[in-house]
C-alpha cells in the first residue's frame, strides 16, 4: 500500500503538532487525567475487565484480562513492553473501549502480574525470546479466540512490537491487521557496537549463570523511579505520574533491570524479527517515536524495508519518546488518531 492510501487527518500527522488541538475519536486528554485514574477508571475496569490466567509454556502462570465490549464484534488484542503490565494500561482501555473494541491485554512471563522465573522478582529474565510468542500464541488460541470476534486487531508496544512481528511471522493469517508502536527490532546501544555488545551479553549471561542466579546486565539494577525529570519515556508528566502510581499501589508488578541474558535474547529476537519479516502478510503500520532513546529506529527502518509497512516505511510521531500510549497530547492523539483510522479501514 502506497503513503497516499493513507486518511488525509491520519498524514496531517507529519506536521508537527498538527493534530495537537485535534482530537477526533474525543479520546481522553491530560486536563483529563487526573480525575480519570481518581474516579473513573477504577469504576471502568471494574465494571468491564474480567482478569484470568492460563499455564504457559512450561507452565509459567500468564495473566491476562478481557474487556468485552457487547456492542461491538471487533477486538483489539494488546502487547505491552518490557517492565509493564496491561494494568498501566487502563486509560488506552478505555480510550479504545469508547471507539467500539472488545479488549485482550496480556502480562508476558517473568512480568507484570504473570509469574516470575527468577527468584529475585525483579531481574528482568526469559529463557528464550520465542517463550513470549509461543504465549501470544496460547492466549490468541485460547482467550480471544474463544469469543469468536468476526475481526481481530494487534496493538503492540516496543518489547511487544518485536514479540508480535515474530508472531505475525508464524501465524500470517491470524490478525485483521496490527499496529507495531515503538517496536523493539534493535536495543538503542548508546553507540556500542551490536556485534560486541551482543556478545557481552552473551558472555556475561553464561558465566555469571555459572555463580548462582543470571546477573543483571551492565548498569542494570532493582526497579527504582528515577522522576519524571530524568525520564526519557514521556513528555506528559501527569501520564508519568499516573503509571508510577499504579506501581506503588501494586508494588508486585515491578520490575527492574533486563539480566544480561535477557540483553541477548532480546537482540536475537529483534534480530530475528527483521531477518524474518517479509514472511509477513498482515497490513501493518508501525509508528516510530522520532526522539526515542530506548529502542533502536534505524532497526525499525531495517524492518520496513522487508515488512509490508504501510507506506514502506515508519510513521514518525516528531518529537516524541519512546512510550506514545502516555505521551503528552500533541503526540499521543496524532498516534491513536492514526491507529484508529488504520484499523477503521478494516
Amino acid at each position: 500500500m502506497k503513503f497516499s492510501c493513507l486518511p488525509l487527518l491520519a498524514l496531517t500527522l507529519l506536521s508537527a503538532g498538527a493534530l495537537a488541538v485535534n482530537n477526533p475519536y474525543q479520546l481522553t486528554t491530560e486536563s483529563e487525567v487526573p480525575a480519570l485514574h481518581q474516579q473513573i477508571l477504577p469504576e471502568f475496569w471494574r465494571d468491564h475487565a474480567h482478569e484470568g490466567e492460563f499455564q504457559g509454556k512450561a507452565e509459567v502462570p500468564i495473566r491476562y484480562a478481557v474487556l468485552r465490549n457487547p456492542d461491538s464484534d471487533r477486538a483489539i488484542m494488546i502487547v505491552n513492553g518490557r517492565v509493564e503490565t496491561y494494568l498501566k494500561y487502563q486509560e488506552l482501555a478505555r480510550d479504545l473501549w469508547r471507539q467500539g473494541y472488545s479488549l485482550y491485554l496480556i502480562d508476558h512471563r517473568g512480568q507484570g502480574l504473570s509469574g516470575r522465573l527468577l527468584a529475585d522478582r525483579e531481574k528482568g529474565y526469559v529463557a528464550d525470546f520465542e517463550d513470549y510468542v509461543t504465549d501470544l500464541k496460547q492466549f490468541h488460541d485460547q482467550v480471544v479466540m474463544n469469543d469468536k470476534p468476526a475481526k481481530l486487531f494487534l496493538l503492540a508496544h516496543s518489547m511487544g512490537g518485536a514479540i508480535s512481528a515474530r508472531y505475525l511471522e508464524r501465524w500470517p493469517d491470524d490478525i485483521e491487521a496490527a499496529v507495531l508502536s515503538s517496536p523493539m527490532m534493535g536495543i538503542n546501544l548508546g553507540g556500542l557496537p551490536h556485534w560486541l555488545a551482543k556478545g557481552l551479553a552473551a558472555t556475561i549471561g553464561t558465566v555469571g549463570g555459572w555463580f548462582g542466579e543470571p546477573p543483571y546486565g551492565p548498569g542494570q539494577g532493582r526497579y527504582q523511579d528515577q522522576g519524571f525529570a530524568d525520564n526519557e519515556l514521556t513528555h506528559s508528566e501527569v501520564r508519568y505520574a499516573a503509571f508510577r502510581q499504579q506501581y506503588e499501589q501494586t508494588p508486585q508488578v515491578k520490575l527492574g533491570g533486563a539480566t544480561a541474558h535477557w540483553i541477548y535474547q532480546g537482540m536475537v529476537g529483534g534480530e530475528r524479527a527483521i531477518q524474518e519479516a517479509d514472511k509477513i502478510k498482515t497490513p501493518l503500520l508501525l509508528l516510530q517515536a522520532g526522539a526515542d532513546t530506548v529502542v533502536n529506529n534505524q532497526a525499525q527502518l531495517d524492518f520496513c524495508q522487508r515488512a509490508p509497512c504501510e507506506g514502506g516505511k515508519p510513521l514518525r510521531i516528531e518529537g516524541a519518546w519512546h512510550e506514545l500510549f502516555i505521551e503528552s497530547d500533541d503526540k499521543r492523539l496524532p498516534a491513536l488518531t492514526a491507529i484508529l483510522d488504520f484499523f477503521g479501514r478494516y
